[in-house]
């Protein structure tokens, strides 16, 4: 691992108190993978926890781009962050190992608080990861930009570009005051997916996002310029969008320094339909009259 990444203390294996802090079902649990590009890809997945000090176990309740990709690529970010503030959170790296359709990690998830209730939606498909390195639990900051900054940022970062490629969806949750947001990244060091958070993750317009430095800055200065990234934005009425893009260049505005990423393709990630909404996939009309 690079220098950097050592001072974060990143350990082999979790500790009591690191499986302690990955059960509580209601918390913001993510997964980021690897599609077949080589981009990372980001997701939701609360049914998701540490059974041992060297294994993490998440549940399947609807198929998805995540499932797909741990099966041919097995390198994986997994992230766990308390939902009320101070907020806490750790990172792990971890390989997909194998699945089950029974047992009782999928019957624990069936019962938990979120699926308990549930009459037409279970967990029918639990993924085993082997812990390959884990931090501590790290506190993130808070942090806020003066309305005048985000301004500015927004005039003279935006795109000029006629197309919106946010559609109205996720353009709002990219620009709501209060949301989960969290970027993706390959680390280069080792080729897993590694997730920080940033809760101050906006729009500079409807194809371009901007995210602040003043929160987990030596973590951001981590991603490599002109690298691929996934943004996931989420709200707590569940729904989420997943942006994919190039992050571009860090930018200074007074004293506020920030990242720009460029957005190339958009994931939705909310039941009951998943999959990319842009770019739009290409699809034949439909065949009406036939000419023998």
């Amino acid at each position: 691992m690079r220098e950097n990444n050592n001072k974060l203390g990143w350990v082999p294996e979790f500790s009591d108190k690191l499986i302690d802090f990955t059960q509580p079902d209601v918390m913001v649990k993510l997964v980021s993978t690897i599609d077949s590009r080589g981009w990372p890809h980001i997701t939701i997945i609360t049914s998701n926890r540490a059974i041992s000090r060297d294994q993490i176990v998440w549940g399947q309740f609807f198929a998805g781009t995540s499932k797909e990709n741990v099966q041919k690529n097995p390198k994986q970010g997994i992230f766990y962050m308390t939902a009320q503030p101070p907020f806490k959170f750790i990172q792990v790296k971890a390989d997909f190992t194998h699945t089950k359709t029974k047992g009782e990690d999928l019957d624990y998830f069936n019962r938990s608080e979120f699926f308990r209730y549930f009459t037409y939606i279970n967990v029918y498909k639990v993924f085993y990861n082997k812990v390959i390195a884990v931090t501590p639990i790290r506190n993130l900051p808070p942090s806020s930009i003066p309305r005048k900054i985000i301004r500015t940022i927004r005039k003279e970062a935006k795109t000029g570009l006629e197309e919106k490629r946010l559609n109205v969806i996720g353009y709002k949750l990219f620009s709501d005051p209060i949301g989960v947001r969290a970027i993706a990244y390959i680390d280069s060091s080792d080729g897993y997916p590694l997730i920080i958070p940033n809760l101050q993750i906006n729009t500079v317009d409807y194809n371009r996002l901007y995210f602040p430095l003043a929160a987990s800055k030596e973590d951001l200065l981590q991603i490599p310029v002109n690298s691929k990234v996934a943004v996931i934005g989420a709200n707590f009425d569940m729904a989420s969008q997943v942006v994919k893009g190039t992050f571009t260049s860090i930018q200074k505005v007074e004293d506020i320094e920030f990242g720009l990423i460029d957005i190339e393709e958009i994931y939705n990630s909310s039941p009951p339909i998943t999959g990319k909404i842009y770019p739009e996939i290409e699809t034949r009309p439909k065949v009406t009259k036939f000419i023998l």
